[in-house]
């Protein structure tokens, strides 16, 4: 079966590559890095196929790929689990902003997020790409989501940028800010929110510049309370509360189980 190659997009200033606005049938569809072309639940829009497929350029190594070669093979390898190549992917220097983290992530670190990563999502969980976006050489964004065997997860969407090494070969990833999206949703109070805080910062302005210049150094009481406080209670309480809840779900698989061989036979 032969797969299909991504096709780079022409470079202009800011541009925006889009999944084809028809539906493949079931016949045309393709098996591409263990992923099916499968349509999202946006009508007419088909997810574009994450592959592991070299750029046209490419003679084994990665000196003629493009950046947006180099990006799908980096999500190729993701659902792939295949750390080796992954990490020939990432610069030496790389350093990932992730907004679930308050410190910038160095390279130690996201090589041991990336394997942590591909770790959590087991088998059956899969990156899909939504829409690319190219801008002047070397950057490139991403929206993405995550599928679970084909079904859309939920809140799991995110946007990557990346910014990569430019001319120099081969093209590695040598920036990624990620944007998740957040499971809470405070709909019409965030601005109630920010209007607070706003009003905060503008009553108590030493305090406000205090916590901005240093916010991470302002949460360390909170964090001390926490731990000294909280920690020893709830930890093994949480630690219970998932013991019993996986051990209640192993005993209804097999529950389950013995149902369905019942009622086959």
């Amino acid at each position: 079966m032969t797969a299909t190659s991504f096709q780079s997009p022409p470079i202009f200033k800011l541009q925006s590559i889009r999944p084809q606005q028809h539906r493949l049938p079931p016949q045309q569809q393709q098996l591409i890095g263990s992923i099916w072309a499968t349509p999202t639940r946006k009508k007419d829009l088909v997810l574009k196929p994450v592959q592991a497929t070299l750029g046209p350029n490419s003679t084994g190594g990665r000196g003629g790929s493009s950046l947006s070669d180099v990006i799908q093979e980096f999500y190729s390898f993701l659902n792939d689990k295949d750390s080796k190549r992954l990490e020939e992917l990432i610069a030496p220097d790389c350093t990932i902003e992730d907004n679930a983290y308050y410190k910038p992530l160095d390279i130690k670190t996201s090589q041991t997020y990336f394997r942590r990563l591909m770790d959590v999502m087991g088998k059956n969980v899969k990156f899909a790409i939504d829409e690319v976006s190219q801008g002047v050489e070397p950057t490139l964004a991403v929206m993405w989501h995550l599928e679970w065997n084909g079904k859309t997860i939920p809140f799991t969407k995110g946007c990557s940028f990346y910014i990569c090494s430019g001319k120099v070969a081969p093209l590695v990833i040598r920036k990624v800010h990620i944007f998740q999206e957040s499971p809470v949703k405070p709909c019409k109070y965030s601005l109630e929110i920010l209007k607070t805080v706003t009003r905060l910062f503008d009553a108590f302005p030493n305090i406000a510049e205090g916590f901005l210049n240093n916010p991470e150094g302002a949460m360390q009481p909170f964090v001390r309370l926490y731990k000294y406080f909280v920690e020893p209670f709830i930890v093994p309480f949480i630690a219970y509360y998932t013991h019993f809840w996986t051990y209640l779900a192993k005993l209804l698989t097999v529950v389950l189980n013995m149902l369905y061989r019942t009622i086959k036979w």
